[in-house]
């Protein structure tokens, strides 16, 4: 798989590091939630291989390219969204929860809107009772395509900052009003976080 080998080969010209610094080495350790925007997936897709960690991917046509990129990179993949093989899906993120693996999600996708939190990962944290840890992801050079998500590659020989947030506790029991209070936190947080990892990165004073 083509997909598999240009991340490896253009992670290996980038310098990626992380905040706080060795968390990337811990992420199989803490149990969480972790989620990045969809636009910022491919850092993490390398930083997280070999990992066995799961990712929620879609059943959209595009999705079944990224299910087997990751598969490649050895995540553990897990087909569905908040929108298409929902309730299926969500069974299947918990039951590997409850066997102890780390779970990935992109709360944007698979579709968009971009940069907008999706319900499913509150849903997910209610069920499972695991905190969300927000990630943000910075890179001081990019491409970015002319897709919904505006993906961002990062240009050879740049630099990427991986920013993991405080753990977001959802409590298992909210109302509709409550729920929308958590996915604007999340939401909000998730910016706060890519802001200052971009800043960090490129070395602007925030």
């Amino acid at each position: 798989m083509l997909g598999a080998w240009f991340i490896r080969l253009l992670a290996l010209t980038i310098r990626i590091q992380d905040d706080p610094r060795g968390y990337n080495q811990k992420i199989t350790t803490t149990h969480a939630i972790y989620t990045f925007w969809h636009c910022l997936m491919l850092v993490p897709a390398y930083v997280g291989r070999n990992k066995n960690i799961q990712v929620l991917i879609s059943q959209h046509s595009d999705g079944e390219y990224i299910a087997q990129v990751i598969q490649r990179l050895g995540f553990g993949v897990i087909r569905g969204s908040t929108t298409r093989g929902g309730a299926r899906a969500v069974k299947a993120m918990v039951d590997k929860i409850r066997e102890g693996y780390p779970v990935a999600i992109t709360p944007d996708g698979p579709r968009g809107p971009r940069c907008i939190v999706q319900p499913g990962c509150i849903y997910l944290s209610q069920k499972t009772r695991l905190p969300i840890i927000p990630v943000g992801i910075g890179l001081s050079r990019y491409w970015k395509l002319p897709s919904w998500d505006e993906f961002r590659i990062p240009k050879p020989f740049s630099r990427a900052l991986v920013v993991y947030g405080d753990p977001i506790h959802i409590p298992p029991k909210l109302t509709e009003e409550e729920a929308e209070h958590y996915r604007l936190l999340v939401e909000n947080v998730m910016k706060e976080m890519t802001e200052k990892a971009d800043n960090l990165v490129s070395g602007k004073k925030r």
